[in-house]
């Protein structure tokens, strides 16, 4: 398993990387269209519509959703992101307070509309990093890489700090693998990791600080997409919300944390960081 993993992770990662770096934004931007198709088929799957041509139908509506606020929509999008983040506040003091139901393949018109705004939102926001050259200097791809690889770094943190330290659980309720010594682990290694971006990237101090501040709740949120998706897939009774990655399930199951990320990453950055690098 851990040989198909690497096998499967090693040329995706290269593919994205190529994707950020040498790609256009228009041209990035379908590739995250494409993204969003697949992801619709998932979602739908985790929300009950078990007939394979409605996800399908699904999927092609929300991509084209997305494409249709890209296109004619673009004054709206600061307003759709920033109602993505605020949305994930709130999925993050749901999933304290509440647990999953028992298994159940019903339809739930309440978890598909709620992809109507994570995953629009999510894939306006990385185009809008990608795509804010003239905000950074003509660094945009540098920063979507960063934002991106937060999430990376967070699972790569938790996951050896998890290891070795864990012992209290973080949401055992959702994820009984989660402890609080590996989400302790995530935001050291966001923040270290944040240090030697904001050197990179020429940030005063004070800059600095704000970026490592706006790290540790980039990476509180990340977990609770991880969190979220992890709830829908134990109600729905499924282990992967797809397969369509051998060795790591689907799409959803990759970029849980990204969805979180980055609405709430572009707004922070918008706040804090951008009037530095004008």
């Amino acid at each position: 398993m851990l040989y198909q993993r690497i096998l499967t992770a090693i040329p995706l990662a290269i593919f994205v990387i190529w994707m950020i770096f040498f790609q256009p934004t228009s041209v990035f931007l379908y590739f995250v269209l494409f993204i969003v198709l697949i992801s619709g088929y998932e979602w739908a799957k985790l929300s009950g519509i078990t007939s394979f041509a409605l996800r399908c139908v699904f999927a092609v509506v929300i991509a084209l959703l997305t494409w249709a606020i890209h296109q004619y929509a673009d004054n709206h999008v600061d307003w759709i992101i920033m109602l993505a983040a605020v949305s994930w506040l709130a999925i993050t003091v749901y999933l304290k307070l509440s647990e999953p139901s028992a298994v159940s393949t019903s339809f739930s018109p309440t978890k598909l509309a709620s992809s109507f705004i994570i995953l629009p939102a999510a894939a306006l926001a990385m185009r809008d990093i990608h795509g804010m050259e003239l905000l950074s200097g003509g660094q945009g791809a540098e920063w979507l890489f960063y934002a991106l690889s937060l999430v990376w770094v967070a699972d790569i943190g938790a996951y050896f700090s998890g290891k070795n330290f864990g012992k209290h659980k973080l949401a055992p309720h959702i994820s009984p693998g989660k402890t609080i010594e590996g989400l302790a682990g995530g935001v050291i290694a966001t923040s270290l990791y944040t240090l030697a971006a904001a050197y990179y990237f020429e940030l005063g101090m004070e800059k600095t600080f704000l970026l490592v501040l706006l790290s540790i709740v980039v990476t509180l949120i990340s977990v609770s997409g991880d969190l979220f998706f992890s709830f829908l897939k134990r109600e729905a009774g499924l282990k992967d919300s797809g397969r369509i990655l051998p060795g790591h399930g689907g799409i959803l199951d990759r970029i849980d944390s990204v969805l979180a990320a980055m609405p709430v990453f572009i707004v922070g950055y918008n706040w804090l960081i951008a009037p530095a690098v004008l």
